[in-house]
């Protein structure tokens, strides 16, 4: 039987996950987002001009899952799509400011979400955490 002190790091990386999802949907239920769509509006700050499969691909979700999120985004005035300027065939998304306002209050609340749970960290602690992530995830950005 395995001790607390040696639990796998995989383990404990997902039980992390689920910690942040949970406290994450609390705060984005008021702004009528989940976490996913969430991923959406920030991937999409980050990569304008995305097409929805290359969301869905960043994001881990069918392309009929994120067809339906892109549909009710656009719906609410969220995004806006249009024919991209590399590829006629492909509809790049792009926010629109009501999007980046959306996106600006949940990041309001990631950011709570962030302080909560890393209180106990000091600044370089924190700072060291977000180093390795970014190393473990480089090619993933």
């Amino acid at each position: 039987m395995m001790d607390r002190d040696n639990l796998r790091t995989l383990y404990l990386i997902k039980r992390a996950e689920l910690l942040v999802r949970t406290k994450l949907e609390a705060g984005l239920r008021d702004q009528g987002v989940t976490v996913a769509q969430y991923a959406v509006l920030s991937l999409l700050a980050l990569k304008p001009e995305s097409s929805s499969a290359q969301i869905a691909r960043s994001i881990g979700v069918t392309p009929q899952a994120m067809a339906e999120t892109i549909a009710s985004f656009e719906k609410q005035g969220l995004i806006h799509r249009e024919q991209s300027t590399v590829n006629k065939r492909i509809l790049a998304i792009n926010l629109t400011p009501k999007g980046f306002g959306v996106l600006k209050q949940c990041d309001f609340h990631a950011g709570q979400v962030e302080t909560d749970l890393f209180a106990g960290l000091s600044a370089t602690e924190l700072s060291g955490f977000r180093a390795n992530l970014r190393q473990i995830l480089s090619g993933e950005l």
